[in-house]
């Protein structure tokens, strides 16, 4: 059986957190949704919909254990303009909600950025561990 869809692309979609600059300059006539612990003025791209994770009250700020709050942020906003997702917060949210709800999460917003034809990338540091980064990768590319 051959899955019929979007070619997949080369390199890869789980990067280092320091080329994140790079992903939001990439292609700049598409929107991006920013799932992010940066505050808002901290980027600058004017095509970028930024979604502040964060424990303090802000409007633009989402709860860390608020996952299907942020689910449901990217699923209206690819439903209005053709974006590409950069999950920017992935160690922060294993923190916060522990490795398999994150991973969970990063699954099912994968799956609605590839119904959407859009591109999904994920930041990670150094310090996630190697078997996680493993799953990280098999689910996103």
């Amino acid at each position: 059986m051959m899955f019929r869809g979007r070619p997949r692309r080369r390199g890869s979609r789980v990067i280092d957190y320091r080329r994140l600059d790079d992903v939001l300059a990439k292609n700049p006539q598409r929107g991006k949704i920013l799932i992010t612990r940066r505050p808002p003025f901290e980027v600058k791209a004017p095509n970028v919909y930024q979604v502040w994770i964060t424990k303090v009250s802000h409007p633009k700020a989402v709860h860390p254990s608020r996952l299907h709050v942020i689910e449901q942020i990217v699923w209206d906003r690819l439903g209005n303009k053709k974006s590409d997702v950069v999950l920017d917060a992935v160690e922060y949210l294993m923190i916060e909600n522990g490795v398999e709800p994150t991973l969970r999460f990063v699954s099912k917003i994968r799956d609605m950025a590839v119904m959407r034809n859009s591109d999904f990338y994920v930041t990670v540091s150094d310090g996630i561990d190697t078997k996680v980064l493993n799953i990280l990768r098999r689910i996103v590319e």
